[in-house]
């Protein structure tokens, strides 16, 4: 019986971190959307995350108000996003791969792409540091992180 109570146990707290994974949360935005409480994997280049995402990636527009309406506190290794309404996400600063599939400034800066793309070969991404949260735009082929909305 002992067996059988640890074994649902387990059970319980595997679904529990599952269910979380899948969370998206309101930050309090004006438009209402609705950000993913955690990453989906690391190190897509924009051709895979238009493809893998679609819709479900953030636009330049919905980046520039999360930007705009949120406080951005930076941990140590990424920023805690901080809506009006108190809710709170989490971005890891977990770099980005070069077109070569180098790995640049893990722990450092974080990159993530939109689904805005500003020629066939560049895309936006937000981009943040301990210091500074930014939109810019970079070639298709560096691999980012993804963080999806609804």
């Amino acid at each position: 019986m002992k067996k059988l109570f640890s074994l649902c146990l387990i059970c319980f707290i595997a679904m529990s971190a599952m269910a979380q994974q899948s969370q998206y949360v309101d930050l309090g935005l004006p438009s209402g959307t609705l950000w993913k409480s955690c990453n989906d994997g690391k190190y897509f280049s924009y051709q895979e995350a238009i493809q893998l995402f679609g819709d479900n990636l953030p636009t330049l527009e919905q980046y520039q108000e999360l930007k705009a309406f949120c406080d951005w506190q930076w941990t140590g290794n990424g920023c805690e996003v901080i809506g009006p309404n108190g809710n709170s996400i989490y971005f890891p600063a977990d770099g980005y791969r070069l077109c070569t599939g180098t790995l640049r400034v893990e722990g450092v800066y974080g990159h993530y792409w939109s689904r805005t793309a500003s020629r066939s070969d560049i895309a936006y991404a937000l981009s943040f540091g301990s210091i500074s949260v930014e939109l810019d735009s970079s070639l298709s082929c560096f691999e980012k992180s993804v963080r999806l909305v609804k």
